[in-house]
């Protein structure tokens, strides 16, 4: 019965992880998610149903499509696999609870967002990372709802979501008043709003200083590999891991910034 539960969810992640896919793809261009149905982005052949079974699908095909053989990244099946995977990983840290329910959407909304970034920042058809203001607000409206019902207040996401939200607009505005230029994209702002309604007050410190962190480690190594200087880096991502880094040991974390 476990093991039939945690294939129920690990299935259950993996669809959403091919919902994902379309989001990350139509919503910063502003296209319909549900109309019309998934095709080939070269070809526009509609993929049939069975073409389009997570993470198995992309082998069967051989990571090309069925009529005009042109090749499917990679990192469709490897974000169904990444969000099954979480999925499975909060069954087995919270169990068949609501408390699972909300790590889960923790998980989707914090991938969703790092994956949407990353694409846009890598399209040249982008000039920047974006994260949709629809995603933000739909995991906000979510990540309340589910925080309100797991905890038994508004008070925890509201001022989760106010802490969020503030603890990363007034180093912008800071910055853009003193350097001229903006230090920061709404979307990241938005999407720490939406950490603090899933995850309370007490997540956003931690949050911003490891998604700085790694932000700041990861952005020195890549300067140092390719030799350039002034990369940009969408910081959506390490904001992203930083919150389910935390959701999973939340007590731990507490426990050290906050015990006296």
């Amino acid at each position: 019965m476990e093991s039939l539960k945690a294939f129920y969810i690990f299935f259950i992640g993996a669809c959403l992880g091919s919902f994902m896919n379309v989001l990350t793809y139509r919503l910063p261009r502003g296209l319909n998610i549900a109309l019309p149905s998934s095709s080939c982005t070269k070809c526009g052949q509609k993929i049939k149903i069975y073409d389009n079974i997570p993470i198995i699908s992309w082998f069967i095909l051989g990571g090309k499509c069925r009529n005009c053989k042109t090749p499917i990244s990679l990192m469709y099946p490897l974000t169904e696999l990444a969000t099954a995977l979480l999925f499975l990983a909060c069954y087995l840290k919270f169990g068949l609870t609501l408390e699972m329910w909300h790590a889960c959407a923790v998980v989707f909304f914090m991938l969703a967002a790092a994956f949407a970034d990353v694409f846009t920042a890598v399209d040249e058809n982008f000039d920047c990372g974006i994260i949709p203001d629809s995603l933000n607000m739909v995991g906000f409206i979510t990540g309340f709802g589910l925080s309100w019902a797991l905890y038994g207040t508004y008070t925890f996401p509201l001022y989760g979501a106010l802490t969020g939200f503030l603890g990363l607009f007034i180093p912008s505005w800071l910055f853009k008043i003193i350097r001229k230029k903006e230090g920061m994209g709404g979307g990241d702002i938005k999407l720490m709003a939406v950490v603090g309604a899933m995850l309370g007050v007490k997540s956003i410190f931690f949050v911003i200083f490891a998604s700085a962190f790694l932000g700041a480690v990861f952005g020195i190594t890549l300067q140092l590999v390719s030799k350039q200087k002034n990369i940009m880096l969408p910081f959506g991502p390490f904001i992203a891991v930083a919150s389910v880094i935390y959701m999973f040991y939340a007590p731990v974390f507490d426990a050290l910034l906050y015990s006296r």
